[in-house]
């Protein structure tokens, strides 16, 4: 068995704790949305999705995050290069995600043919600040190391995040 990050265990721990909330959070594809943990065809998600987000202004916390990430790179059960990130939108206001910063450039699900099930995870936290200056410049498409083993934990704590809402579909490989 591989060493397989932490980060894998907590990304699914967060999507847990989230997944109550999942009503919160939206994800439309060629204008149709999932359900949580539906299975979408690769093809289906190459485009960056319209994101929906149903929760009222926090006057404390008015700054949203969104984060989408695969815990199980390159295939579950033998996830040492996960969890793979695939997207991060940051302090934008309400439903206007492409207003904030783009910390990771959206990368489409591609998981490898023959390596099972992905599942693609989406959270959306608050914050009280949109000071994203720790994370440095935007992580482009084919920046693979930087996507590789994606420390959630560490984002988290850096920019102050609390998670509001999770959902995910899966690709299977």
């Amino acid at each position: 068995m591989a060493n397989i990050s932490s980060d894998v265990d907590y990304l699914r721990q967060q999507y847990n704790r989230g997944k109550q909330q999942h009503d919160r959070l939206v994800i439309e594809y060629n204008n149709k949305s999932f359900q949580d943990g539906d299975e979408l065809k690769k093809s289906d998600t190459q485009t960056e999705p319209k994101v929906q987000i149903n929760i009222d202004n926090d006057l404390n916390k008015p700054h949203l995050t969104l984060i989408m990430a695969d815990p199980d790179a390159p295939q579950r059960g033998n996830e040492r290069g996960g969890p793979w990130l695939h997207w991060i939108q940051a302090g934008f206001q309400g439903n206007q995600v492409t207003s904030g910063k783009t910390l990771a450039d959206y990368q489409g699900p591609a998981p490898p043919s023959g390596t099972g099930p992905h599942q693609y995870i989406f959270l959306v936290y608050k914050s009280a600040t949109n000071d994203f200056s720790k994370h440095g410049q935007s992580i482009t498409v084919s920046d693979s190391g930087k996507r590789k083993q994606f420390h959630l934990k560490t984002f988290e704590t850096d920019h102050q995040l609390e998670l509001v809402a999770t959902t995910s579909y899966t690709v299977i490989g």
